[in-house]
């Protein structure tokens, strides 16, 4: 909850400068897709994986040079997997499920390129956190009691291209994908475990304009 508080007072203290410096304000609500990178106890040691996730976003958009915007987004994903058991499986046997959730928070500085009138190309780097745990019930995985892992942390660099499309005066959609190279961490029970994961993401957005054309 801290990091969601700090996320958000960042994204305030954005708006208030944008509204001050930019030539046009853009923000974005949609869907994205991406990778929850998971660690589990498992023995005398932790041990890490991958699994995809969706979920809700929010980005930002501030034109303050001609060709160039400050970029923000939030995330909040999700993912979840329920397996039944089959029918050589003991009587009475439970539904296994596995669940995470995760947030993040990205700010970089992208470059734009406008090739036809209402739609704007950007391309450019940042630095994202991220941090999320998983959920497993039913016994899955080897977890006959259940089990909620600890958060795993990732901080990573982040590139991504896109494009914004208005298909009115101040509203339109937006499209992107992205590629992450970051160092993830977890700890459990005193072990510690740390590795060096990547991924692709994407997103789709309805965008609205703010000052500009």
């Amino acid at each position: 909850m801290k990091r969601l508080t700090n996320s958000l007072a960042l994204l305030a203290l954005l708006l208030v400068a944008g509204r001050a410096q930019a030539k046009s304000i853009v923000v974005g609500f949609g869907l994205m897709h991406g990778v929850a990178d998971i660690a589990t106890q498992s023995g005398n040691y932790n041990s890490a994986f991958q699994t995809p996730e969706i979920g809700g976003r929010f980005e930002y958009w501030n034109f303050m040079k001609e060709n160039y915007a400050l970029n923000f987004a939030f995330n909040y994903g999700i993912s979840a997997e329920t397996d039944k058991p089959r029918s050589t499986a003991p009587a009475a046997s439970p539904d296994q499920k596995f669940t995470t959730k995760s947030f993040s928070v990205r700010l970089g500085g992208d470059r734009t390129w406008n090739p036809l009138p209402n739609t704007t190309v950007f391309m450019g780097p940042g630095i994202e956190y991220w941090n999320g745990k998983a959920k497993f019930e039913g016994g899955s995985a080897g977890f006959p009691n259940g089990y909620e892992t600890e958060s795993t942390m990732r901080i990573s660099l982040h590139g991504h291209t896109g494009a914004l499309f208005m298909m009115g005066d101040n509203w339109g959609m937006s499209g992107q994908i992205g590629h992450k190279l970051g160092m993830a961490s977890f700890e459990e029970g005193g072990g510690k475990s740390t590795w060096w994961p990547n991924s692709l993401d994407g997103a789709m957005e309805l965008v609205f304009r703010f000052g500009g054309k």
